[in-house]
C-alpha cells in the first residue's frame, strides 16, 4: 500500500511513499480516491487529517517516472482524468479534511493541499508550481488554487515555476496556520478535535451548504441556505445542543450515540 489509513472519528491518511518525496503515480492516486471514499462512507468519521511519512515532502506532485512512460494521448489523459478526480473527490467531501503539510508542497501535491478545507503548514516548508521548469503546466491544479489565493498569483507561480515559502503563502490566503515543523501535526489534531466538538451531522450538512452556497448566485446562496438552516434547526442533534446550552452543559449528539 502507498498510503495508510487510521478509521477513528480523527481519521488520518497517510501518503507513504518517502522515497519518491511522496509522488503521486496512478496507483496511490486510485488508493487515495478509495479511502477518502470510504471514510466518507463511515458515519463514525467526523474529521479527516492528510499528511505523509518521511520529512522531505507532504507530496512532490506527479511521478515523472511514471509519467515519462506514458507514450500514448489516452494514456496521458487518463492519469491526469485521474487526477482531476481525486481532486473532485476530496472537494466533493461532507467530512472536513485538514492537511499538514511539510517540506516540499509541489504542483499536484499543492493541488492536493488546496482540495482540502484546511491547511496547517511547516514554517520552513516550501509550495509551488514548477511544472513549467520541465516542459509541463499545472493545468488540472489550477482550479482549486486559484480559488484560494487568487487568478493573478496562481498564473505568477504556474509561468514562473518559482517556490514560495509558508509564510508567505499564509499571507495569500492558503494556509490556517504555519507552525514549526515539530508542531505541525500536534496543531492538526487540536483543529481536528476543536471541529469534532460539534455534531457529526450538522458538521456534515453544514460543510455540504458552505460548498454548495460557493457556486450559487448571491440571492439564490441566500435561499438555498436559509432552506438548509431550517432543516438542520429541526434536526435532533439541534434539539440536544439547544438543550444543552440551556441546561448549562456539553452536548451529547444523538447521531453520535445512534451510529454506536
Amino acid at each position: 500500500m502507498n498510503i495508510q489509513i487510521e478509521h477513528k472519528a480523527i481519521s488520518r491518511v497517510m501518503l507513504n511513499r518517502p522515497e519518491v518525496r511522496n509522488a503521486l503515480n496512478q496507483e496511490t492516486i486510485r488508493e487515495l480516491i478509495e479511502a477518502f471514499r470510504d471514510l466518507e462512507r463511515d458515519p463514525l468519521v467526523h474529521v479527516i487529517i492528510l499528511s505523509s511519512e518521511g520529512g522531505k515532502a507532504f507530496c512532490a506532485g506527479a511521478d515523472l517516472n511514471e509519467v515519462a512512460n506514458l507514450k500514448t494521448m489516452e494514456t496521458v489523459r487518463n492519469y491526469f482524468s485521474l487526477m482531476g478526480r481525486l481532486i473532485e473527490t476530496i472537494h466533493g467531501l461532507s467530512i472536513p479534511v485538514i492537511a499538514a503539510t511539510f517540506g516540499y508542497t509541489l504542483a499536484g501535491g499543492m493541488g492536493l493541499a488546496a482540495a482540502c478545507d484546511f491547511v496547517v503548514a511547516a514554517e520552513d516548508g516550501y509550495f509551488g508550481l514548477p511544472e513549467v521548469k520541465i516542459g509541463l503546466f499545472p493545468m488540472v491544479v489550477m482550479a482549486p488554487i486559484s480559488r484560494l489565493i487568487g487568478p493573478r498569483r496562481t498564473l505568477e507561480l504556474a509561468l514562473t515555476g518559482r517556490l514560495v515559502r509558508a509564510q508567505e503563502m499564509d499571507r495569500w490566503g492558503f494556509c490556517n496556520a504555519v507552525v514549526p515543523v515539530e508542531n505541525v501535526q500536534s496543531q492538526a489534531m487540536e483543529l481536528a478535535e476543536t471541529i469534532s466538538l460539534g455534531s457529526p451531522v450538522i458538521t456534515r450538512m453544514g460543510k455540504e451548504a458552505w460548498r454548495q452556497a460557493h457556486d450559487l448566485e448571491y440571492h439564490k446562496a441566500i435561499e438555498y441556505l436559509q432552506n438548509m438552516v431550517s432543516l438542520i434547526a429541526m434536526s435532533d442533534d439541534s434539539h440536544e445542543g439547544v438543550r444543552a446550552f440551556q441546561e448549562k452543559r456539553s452536548p451529547l449528539w444523538p447521531s453520535t450515540h445512534s451510529s454506536t
